[in-house]
Order: C-alpha cells, then sequence, then structure tokens
C-alpha cells in the first residue's frame, strides 16, 4: 500500500491482567510483540506509527503518552493516539496483535464512513484492526468522563462501517487474533512455526 491518509497507532499501554506482565515485551519468535506489530505496520501504508503507552527504550517509536486523568484502558489509549495523530483517520490495533493482514487493513480503509471501519467476525464487530476518525476523540472524550471504557459502546456511538465479508480476506480471523494469556502465547508460536 503506498502511503494514505492515515496514521497508525499501537496500543502498547495496558495492565496486562490475564498474561501478568507487560505484553509489549513478551517475546515470540525471537522478537517482541511490539517490534513484531511496528514491522507490520510498516507496511500497511500509514503517514506516522504512533505507540500509546510509556516508552520503552528497546523499541524505537514515536510514543503518545496517555492523559494521567484517567484510569488505564484501551480507550484512554486510542484518546491519546487521535489527539496525537495529524491524519484525520487513525488505524489503531494492539500490541497484542502479531497477524494483522495487510490485505484486511486494506479492505478496512476501502469501506470506511464517517464513523470510521471495522470488521465482523465471531458474530460481533471487531474494534481492533479499525480505522476511526479524528473526530472519535470528542466523542471518546465524553466516553471518559462517564466512566465509560468499553470500545464496543464506541462502535455503537460511531456506527463505523463493518465488513461482513472479512473470512474471505482472512478466512482463519488470524487478524483479529490478540495474546491475552500464555495459552494465547503458545498458539501464537505454533502459528509462527507453521509461517
Amino acid at each position: 500500500m503506498s502511503q494514505q491518509g492515515f496514521d497508525v497507532l499501537i496500543l502498547a499501554g495496558g495492565k496486562s491482567r490475564r498474561m501478568g506482565v507487560d505484553k509489549a515485551g513478551i517475546v515470540l519468535a525471537g522478537k517482541t510483540l511490539l517490534e513484531h506489530v511496528l514491522d507490520q505496520a510498516t507496511s500497511w501504508g500509514g503517514n506516522r506509527i504512533l505507540v500509546a503507552g510509556p516508552p520503552r527504550d528497546w523499541a524505537r517509536a514515536e510514543y503518545v503518552s496517555d492523559p494521567p486523568e484517567h484510569q488505564p484502558s484501551s480507550l484512554r489509549g486510542i484518546y491519546a493516539g487521535l489527539l496525537a495523530s495529524s491524519s484525520p483517520w487513525t488505524l489503531v490495533t494492539g500490541c497484542d496483535m502479531p497477524f494483522v493482514k495487510r490485505e484486511v487493513v486494506a479492505r478496512l480503509w476501502a469501506i470506511k464512513n464517517q464513523g470510521g471501519a471495522v470488521a465482523w467476525w465471531q458474530n460481533r464487530l471487531q474494534p481492533l484492526p479499525g480505522f476511526y476518525p479524528r473526530l472519535a476523540s470528542q466523542v471518546i472524550a465524553a466516553m471518559l468522563a462517564d466512566n465509560r471504557f468499553h470500545l464496543a459502546n464506541l462502535l455503537d456511538r460511531l456506527e463505523p462501517a463493518a465488513d461482513r465479508d472479512v473470512s474471505a480476506l482472512d478466512p482463519e480471523g488470524i487478524s483479529f487474533f490478540n495474546i491475552n494469556s500464555p495459552a494465547d502465547l503458545v498458539l501464537a508460536e505454533e502459528s509462527m512455526r507453521r509461517r
């Protein structure tokens, strides 16, 4: 993909309750999860690559600080990234999602509406990866002020375009696989070995 009118935001500031450690630093096939996603992101065609969360000296990136007045959450990271973005659109993904396919990103970019674009997978909308308009920061600010942190609520408010045919590009749904537990890490390692 050539340069497009969007920035890429990688969420890397979560509490990682189920893993018990900072997921961004977990090593998979010789690289950290964050490094895997940074490598993938260079092929997606964005203008800038931002990482929401604490700076890490082991991965070169443009870090975006989460606003301290809100509790840690994915929504807070998206808010920080949208405020830091210099593009009208931001592709948001997680540092624990090392298999996002370039073709899925291209498809979401092509179908976006004024509320953005996400995929429909496993009978629900998948907020990540997804395209979000810069104006979504206003919606998120109101949600954070009301202590509402669920990404599903954000999608309800934005009403993004939903790709219901994403299985044609990603039959296994690997683009939506995120590593939340040690068992997920084992599955990711097996997937890497098969590649």
